[in-house]
């Protein structure tokens, strides 16, 4: 029995994002026409979106070109298994697990979570628990501190 996703595991990847990349990039370039480009100080705010999607719809032009006449990738080799599948699950989770939580918890729980659910991969529990601490505070001193941006903080202020 012939499994239904066989043919679209075989389209061509890059094709497909290419075609999606420049359709999106034509969009951007259209909406820069909302903004002037120039003002009375020079070039004015539509100035380098403009010329962003102008470079982004070459870049995706050329990069559909290049991957229907040249480096085919097919749709079903771009998606990852097995292990490397659960990576990116437990990414997606940590990260939502982030944005669920930070603002109960502060930034420093809910940024040490984070980082032990992707360290726990690649290292014992205590070295991946220490990893996220040491650069949960080194994060936070940088930002909070150094630079005051306002973060998310606990009734402890961390």
């Amino acid at each position: 029995m012939k499994r239904s996703f066989d043919g679209v595991k075989k389209l061509n990847a890059g094709m497909i994002m290419g075609i999606l990349f420049t359709l999106y990039s034509v969009y951007y370039l259209i909406e820069s026409f909302k903004y002037p480009y120039y003002n009375q100080y020079g070039v004015g705010p539509g100035f380098f979106p403009r010329w962003v999607a102008i470079l982004a719809v070459i870049a995706g032009i050329a990069y559909t070109l290049l991957s229907i006449f040249k480096d085919k990738i097919a749709l079903g080799d771009a998606f990852p298994g097995g292990k490397e599948l659960f990576n990116v699950f437990s990414t997606v989770v940590a990260i939502l697990a982030f944005i669920l939580i930070v603002h109960y918890t502060g930034f420093c729980i809910a940024s040490t979570l984070l980082l032990f659910i992707l360290f726990i991969r690649s290292y014992p529990w205590w070295k991946a628990l220490l990893y996220a601490v040491i650069a949960t505070a080194i994060v936070f001193g940088i930002f909070k501190i150094g630079f005051s941006v306002p973060v998310p903080v606990n009734g402890w202020g961390f």
